[in-house]
């Protein structure tokens, strides 16, 4: 009796197949109900499935292939990978994950299962990608092999992060993407020889007019070693999808609730005072008018940073909303309860960013400004809060934004806040007492190596001197740096490196010890530029073709040096080479330099922070008139007849 039962069942289910390839999926369900309803074949359940999808009803499916993969059969894993899939299609990503949970050995063997973990992981900005990653790196489908060498956050990949990236890269050196990887990690160490060898095969790709490894190269690592706008426009275009004018115009044209206060939004994760955007930020922020201005914060900044590394009383700053860990639409939803009129991003495409809340119809006005030199790609954003001297009015075909331009320059600077340094004796730091030392204390992978070359120059021309660079000891960085300039035949104890240090005053100390600071190409000081002037060094740079490449030019100017900003790079090593033979007319410029301190624009917060307030009032303005944004110059205050501040 039992074999009839299951003969006919058979012919049944034979039948609802031959249904399903004719196409007639609700006579397949019709049969498949009975046959579950008697016998929870895998079967059944996989047909089911299928037929479901046919239907386009993803989710149902998802769970039909769940039930298929929860008996026992050879196909078990089959099944259940199709859930998996189902579920990613669905963007059901907890579904998915807790099916390949079920059978996580099995998701980290096989790549395809492996995939779909980590892309739901990575879109869920969960922990656990690293898993997944060797399987996918040694994984047939070049996708898959993409996917574990962009799934690494370069700014805090591990040794072992760092060498599958090498070795993906060596197993698939045609692979352009693979190559941007593989050449940002060589730039972050100063590999120069690795650099000089693949980076000329990208920029005749990009002179031939293929762009395909720099739309899917991270923005900011492109602003790191090319100079040109209209290529820094369309890095990292391919990693999203640029924003349609109606959409933008659909935010424009919401109604909204203005007051006699304009209601200002921050959006950042580094409002914690250790980091550098705050160091610059933190004067302009607390010098607000509060009978002007509502203040909202929303931090993304990790509870580590604000444990470890804040020393404010962050809520003086404004009303403060932590938005780390929740998704775009809710952050969305938290700007719109608070009304925003101007919502602020100050990081662009750096880490932590959550710029992209504002492809969700948050407020009225969107601006960009400080924490990032450049045009913020796929983002729907009014304006970029800049000067003339970064952006001036010829780049604005390759800004995706309006240009704000700030009168003075676009960088603030804390003078309340930042400790003026203190003498000490040079050997405390490392340095030799009577010899003349030029400095960088910019991040490494700033030394290119076109500025290292620039270096070389001077240090020839310039026997007795010395160079003192911040420079990581990880991941052969240092050694890098050394061995470019003992290959020029520069004696490595010329070269005198040193670390980050977390007491603030101490790194200030440090900086106002060496005599000329030398700046970085094509990615300039920034903080660091205004910490040298801020200790009284005076600071060589030369024009820059894009933004992060004209930062310091920009500062120089706000201080009264504009003698500083050299034309050429020819001109940038003459004047350090004459400074070097001339150093009376080196520490007039110093004695310069500090009397400046205290009454030129760069370092008066309260001065910027009404230039901001101005430039905050003419979006409303627009906004509140229906007018489009546009391109403007914030006006200038009078000149100050006093210094701002006296030296303690």
């Amino acid at each position: 009796m039992a074999d009839v039962r299951q003969a006919a069942m058979q012919k049944e289910y034979l039948s609802a197949q031959k249904d399903f390839d004719k196409g007639k999926y609700h006579d397949v369900l019709t049969v498949l109900n009975k046959l579950i309803d008697v016998n929870k074949d895998p079967r059944h359940y996989a047909l089911l499935g299928a037929t479901l999808v046919k239907l386009k009803m993803k989710g149902e499916a998802a769970q039909a292939f769940q039930l298929a993969g929860e008996q026992a059969s050879p196909h078990r894993i089959k099944y259940l990978r199709e859930a998996m899939r189902l579920h990613f299609s669905n963007n059901d990503d907890i579904s998915l994950l807790r099916v390949g949970g079920r059978v996580l050995q099995d998701a980290i063997a096989d790549p395809e299962m492996a995939i779909l973990m980590a892309g739901a992981l990575t879109r869920q900005e969960m922990s656990g990608v690293e898993a997944f990653r060797k399987t996918l790196a040694a994984s047939t489908n070049p996708e898959h092999r993409r996917f574990a060498v962009r799934s690494v956050k370069i700014a805090q990949r591990t040794p072992e992060e760092n060498q599958l990236i090498i070795d993906v890269f060596k197993d698939n050196p045609e692979d352009k993407l693979i190559r941007t990887a593989y050449l940002t990690i060589q730039r972050d160490v100063n590999d120069y020889a690795e650099i000089e060898k693949y980076e000329p095969i990208v920029r005749e790709e990009i002179a031939r007019g293929n762009y395909e490894s720099v739309l899917e190269e991270i923005s900011l690592y492109n602003i790191r070693w090319c100079d040109d706008e209209k290529i820094n426009a369309i890095a990292g275009a391919g990693r999203g999808k640029p924003v349609p004018d109606a959409w933008r115009a659909k935010r424009r044209n919401k109604p909204h609730r203005w007051s006699d206060k304009i209601r200002l939004g921050y959006i950042s994760a580094d409002l914690w005072t250790d980091h550098a955007v705050m160091k610059a930020f933190r004067g302009v922020l607390e010098a607000h008018d509060r009978s002007k201005f509502e203040i909202t914060l929303f931090c993304n900044a990790t509870d580590t940073n604000l444990k470890d590394h804040n020393s404010a009383y962050r809520e003086a700053w404004g009303n403060i909303v932590r938005i780390r860990g929740k998704s775009d639409e809710e952050v969305a939803e938290l700007i719109k309860a608070a009304n925003i009129d101007v919502l602020i991003d100050l990081q662009g495409h750096t880490a932590d960013t959550r710029v992209s809340v504002m492809n969700h119809l948050t407020a009225p006005v969107h601006a960009t400004w400080l924490g990032y030199p450049g045009t913020v790609v796929n983002t729907d954003i009014d304006y970029l809060i800049c000067d003339r001297t970064v952006v001036p009015e010829t780049s604005s075909p390759n800004y995706y934004e309006k240009l704000c331009w700030m009168p003075e320059t676009f960088f603030p600077n804390d003078a309340i806040h930042r400790p003026l340094p203190k003498p000490v004796p040079r050997r405390v730091c490392g340095i030799p007492d009577d010899a003349f030392i030029f400095s960088c204390f910019h991040s490494n992978w700033k030394y290119t190596k076109q500025t290292v070359d620039l270096w070389i120059r001077i240090l020839n021309q310039t026997p007795e001197s010395y160079l003192f660079l911040i420079c990581r000891d990880q991941l052969g960085a240092r050694a890098n740096v050394r061995k470019a300039f003992l290959d020029a035949g520069i004696s490595g104890d010329r070269i005198l490196f040193g670390s980050r240090v977390a007491d603030y005053a101490a790194y200030l100390d440090r900086i106002a010890l060496t005599d000329l600071g030398l700046d970085t190409y094509p990615y300039n000081g920034h903080t660091t530029t205004s910490e040298k002037l801020w200790c009284g060094v005076p600071m060589l740079t030369y024009k820059g073709k894009n933004f992060a490449s004209r930062v310091s030019e920009s500062l120089l100017n706000a201080v009264g040096l504009p003698e500083m900003v050299c034309e050429t790079t020819d001109d940038y090593v003459a004047r350090a080479v004459h400074f070097y033979n001339h150093h009376q007319e080196l520490k007039e410029i110093r004695g310069r330099l500090e009397e400046n301190r205290f009454t030129h624009p760069l370092f008066d917060s309260e001065r910027f922070c009404r230039h901001l307030e101005t430039a905050y009032g003419m979006m409303v303005d627009r906004a509140k008139a229906g007018i489009a944004p546009d391109h403007f110059d914030v006006p200038a205050l009078p000149p100050r007849t006093a210094p701002f501040k006296t030296a303690e």
